[in-house]
C-alpha cells in the first residue's frame, strides 16, 4: 500500500492555520489526504489577563480540539510567542518534520505581516523547506531528503500587505466542520473582542464569488511560482 499524501502547515502561533487553512486542510483530509499543522508557538501572551502558562495550556487543549475536528495532527514545537526567530536552530527541527512527512504542498504564512512572529515563521518555512529538500543537510539519521513540496501562502488578516489570491480552493462542502473547529478556540467564538469567524467566514464568500463556489479559502504563490502551471 502506498503512503498518502501529505500537506503540511507551518503556524506562528496555534489557531493562526487553523483559522486562515482550515477548511483547506479538512477538504484534503476527507480526501484521504494526511493533513498537519506545525505549531511553532501557542500565542501563549496574547490574553490581557491570563498568565502566559494559564493562556498556553488553553490554547494546547483548543489546539488539539479543533485539530481533531479538522482530521489533522498537530504538532507542537517548544517556542516562545512574541520571541520566534528566523534562526538555523529553529528551521532545522522544522525541517527535520518536513523530511519524515513527506508533503507534497506546505501552507506558510505569507512575507508581509504586522506580526513579527508571522514573518519569522514564513522565513523560517521557506528555509526548512530548502533544507528539507537538500541532501547535504544532515538532520538526523533515516530521514531522506523531501521531495520538492509546493509552497503556497495562507490568507491571514494580519498578513493582509501585499497578499494576491492565486490559488483557490472551494471548500463549501467543509464550512460546517470548519465552523466547529474554529469555535473550539475562545477567540473564535468572539471571547477576545475581534470578529475573527466574521472575517474569516466572510473572506470565503468573496473568494467563492470569484471561482462560482459558494466558498473559497485563497492563497498566494511567490511570482516566480507564476510560471508554472496551477
Amino acid at each position: 500500500m502506498s503512503d498518502p499524501r501529505r500537506i503540511v502547515a507551518v503556524a506562528a502561533h496555534a489557531a493562526d492555520m487553523e483559522f486562515s487553512a482550515g477548511a483547506t486542510l479538512l477538504k484534503h483530509a476527507l480526501t484521504g489526504w494526511e493533513a498537519h499543522i506545525i505549531q511553532l508557538t501557542l500565542g501563549e501572551k496574547g490574553h490581557p489577563t491570563l498568565s502566559p502558562e494559564e493562556y498556553g495550556a488553553q490554547k494546547r487543549r483548543e489546539a488539539e480540539a479543533a485539530c481533531e475536528a479538522l482530521r489533522v495532527t498537530p504538532h507542537f514545537l517548544p517556542y516562545a510567542d512574541g520571541e520566534l526567530a528566523a534562526s538555523d536552530e529553529v528551521a532545522r527541527e522544522i525541517a527535520a518534520l518536513f523530511r519524515r512527512l513527506q508533503p507534497e504542498v506546505i501552507i506558510a504564512h505569507w512575507r508581509s505581516s504586522i506580526h513579527a512572529d508571522h514573518i519569522a515563521a514564513h522565513h523560517l518555512a521557506r528555509r526548512a523547506f530548502f533544507m528539507a529538500a537538500n541532501p547535504h543537510f544532515d538532520l538526523g539519521p533515516d530521514l531522506p531528503r523531501a521531495r520538492w513540496a509546493r509552497m503556497v501562502y495562507a490568507d491571514n488578516w494580519e498578513d493582509a500587505e501585499g497578499f494576491l489570491p492565486y490559488i483557490y480552493v472551494d471548500v463549501s462542502e467543509a464550512m460546517e466542520d470548519w465552523q466547529r473547529a474554529f469555535e473550539c478556540f475562545a477567540i473564535g467564538r468572539g471571547e477576545g473582542g475581534y470578529p475573527y469567524w466574521d472575517w474569516y467566514d466572510a473572506r470565503t464568500r468573496l473568494h467563492g464569488i470569484r471561482i462560482g463556489a459558494r466558498h473559497a479559502q485563497a492563497f498566494a504563490v511567490e511570482d516566480a511560482q507564476k510560471l508554472q502551471v496551477r
